[in-house]
């Protein structure tokens, strides 16, 4: 899980104990308690504004960054075994780049620079 969020994400790590973690997300935080007996819901992706695809009714949720951190969590996705909606970001008017995190919740990685590397298909 920390690992997920801190290198994949490329989020700042605020909180870390035996029990719980926590993030900085621009002036949000976004706390995680462990459970050892939580089972992650099915690894498909929830339904979410923005993008067709998802078909579970629960929890989803989106990043904006910016062209530099668009790429680097894009790249960190692609070079790990990071489950992905999409081989690649889609242009949607944004760039939309859907992804599972360990807990199986759909985190819609999200850019509205138009990032001239990309092919917006």
């Amino acid at each position: 899980m920390k690992w997920f969020y801190s290198d994949i994400l490329q989020l700042k790590l605020i909180w870390d104990d035996k029990g719980s973690i926590a993030f900085k997300i621009g002036e949000h935080q976004l706390s995680i308690k462990y459970n050892e007996e939580f089972i992650p819901p099915s690894n498909k992706f929830s339904i979410q504004p923005g993008w067709k695809g998802g078909t579970e009714p629960r929890i989803g949720w989106s990043i904006e960054c910016d062209e530099e951190d668009f790429n680097k969590v894009v790249n960190s996705v692609l070079t790990n075994d990071i489950t992905k909606y999409n081989n690649k970001p889609i242009w949607k008017g944004y760039w939309s780049f859907p992804i599972l995190d360990p807990m199986n919740n759909t985190i819609e990685i999200t850019c509205t620079e138009f990032i001239k590397n990309h092919d917006a298909n």
